[in-house]
């Protein structure tokens, strides 16, 4: 029980720690749009996951009017709850960091729109189409309203190509957002092989239940996201930085989670494949981006 209590409050003191860091990464890094409707989104993504990172408990217990999203924890409960805050951080940091346009916002706005769907649908649907309360209700307005935004109202205007600007096809964050694309479809499709060993590589989870099920789901809607976020920016050494650090701690911190999972020994998992293809996207657009910075007049971030 000490060793718990210990963990949780490492896990809140160390996403104390990411707040003010990325916080500051954006104020040093980035020319924002201050009192735009990303601004809003960006840290009403990065509260949840802070609240998945350090306050997981949360799913499991009535908050006010909102009713609890989740009956049992479980081990495997707790561990896709914490790969799901990766997911948010790095969804929080590319609303932050990209100038949004009329193209790159309508891939992850399609995907934000579907993923609030999502939510919505099996939400609803678990409560027998009956209205509950519930957290995801929230995650998902969150996830409409910064879809709505960067897919039909952008701030920035289209940057002027030149004989440097290259496009994502065939570079590593094209074949980064392919892998995000098949692990995605995978968990929507076929979530049954998180609980199956697949040669060397072990069972993820051990017992099925519909509410992990679910968290699985919801995961692999979130990484289809983030890969359409991949494949349709382009990275410079500027828009990258804020997605580069969200991903380098996502990536770090599922392969830690499952280390304590496993009583600290290294077992292969297939989130340790996921990890890795995040751990090189975060490579390549936070330290080695296919694109010069770029300059726009009219743009309200850089």
């Amino acid at each position: 029980m000490l060793c718990i209590r210990s963990h949780f409050g490492s896990s809140r003191r160390a996403s104390i720690f990411v707040i003010a860091h990325l916080i500051d990464i954006r104020s040093s890094v980035l020319t924002m749009a201050h009192g735009d409707l990303t601004d809003l989104v960006f840290f009403m993504l990065l509260a949840i996951a802070i609240q998945l990172f350090a306050f997981p408990d949360t799913l499991f217990a009535d908050l006010g009017p909102l009713k609890a999203q989740f009956n049992t924890k479980t081990a495997d409960m707790d561990l896709i709850i914490k790969v799901g805050a990766g997911l948010f951080l790095m969804l929080a940091c590319a609303f932050s960091g990209v100038s949004w346009n009329k193209i790159n916002g309508k891939g992850p706005g399609v995907g934000g729109f579907l993923t609030a769907g999502f939510l919505v649908y099996t939400t609803i649907s678990a409560d027998s189409n009956v209205f509950v309360p519930r957290i995801f209700y929230v995650y998902a307005a969150v996830l409409f309203l910064g879809s709505l935004k960067i897919c039909l109202f952008p701030s920035n205007a289209l940057p002027e190509k030149t004989e440097k600007t290259k496009n994502n096809h065939g570079n590593t964050s094209d074949m980064v957002a392919l892998h995000l694309i098949i692990a995605s479809l995978i968990c929507l499709f076929y979530p049954d092989y998180m609980f199956q060993d697949v040669g060397p590589v072990k069972a993820q989870f051990s017992a099925k239940t519909t509410d992990l099920v679910r968290m699985i789901r919801f995961g692999g809607f979130l990484m289809l996201t983030l890969a359409t976020i991949f494949s349709g920016v382009k990275w410079n050494p500027i828009n990258g930085k804020m997605l580069g650090v969200g991903a380098f701690l996502a990536a770090g911190y599922t392969c830690y989670s499952m280390f304590k999972a496993d009583s600290d020994v290294v077992v292969p998992h297939i989130l340790h494949i996921y990890a890795t293809t995040i751990f090189v996207g975060a490579v390549h657009i936070g330290i080695f981006p296919a694109n010069p910075p770029v300059t726009q007049v009219s743009a309200k971030k850089d």
